[in-house]
């Protein structure tokens, strides 16, 4: 994989404000970001683009971030997935990380924090996750 191809990034949230704030983040960092408002739109972008990474609301309209996960996973095994929520439930938690997500992560999250994770998602070359659930401290599985 090119440089330029491993350092892609698909944000997918319904909030507005939050893609263009970590948009702007992972921007300034060196990534390339493109950004969608739905799990719906994911298909077509994939189908024109490699993202080794794609940073995923849980809570949207239309397909939920879990569905989507699974399917991005079906199409595309390597892609890193990183799974992010405003309401940290136990279920989602587990049910992502069975999915397959690399790690999950709760609204807010800190620059500096989303920038250790996206780092680490695209440097690993394990297909496995880590087990986090961050809800104001780091829990480990």
């Amino acid at each position: 994989m090119s440089n330029q191809t491993s350092n892609r990034i698909l944000i997918v949230d319904d909030d507005s404000e939050f893609r263009r704030s970590l948009s702007k983040i992972l921007q300034k960092a060196g990534y390339q970001v493109s950004t969608a408002a739905s799990g719906m739109q994911i298909d077509e972008m994939m189908s024109k683009e490699v993202y080794p990474l794609v940073i995923l609301d849980v809570h949207m309209p239309g397909k939920s971030g879990l569905e989507v996960l699974k399917e991005v996973k079906e199409k595309s095994p390597k892609t890193k997935v990183i799974m992010i929520t405003v309401n940290s439930e136990l279920y989602t938690y587990t049910e992502a990380l069975n999915s397959g997500a690399f790690a999950f992560l709760t609204k807010p999250v800190k620059m500096k924090e989303i920038l250790k994770y996206v780092s680490m998602a695209l440097n690993s070359s394990q297909n496995s996750s880590i087990s986090l659930f961050k809800r104001g401290r780091e829990y480990h599985g």
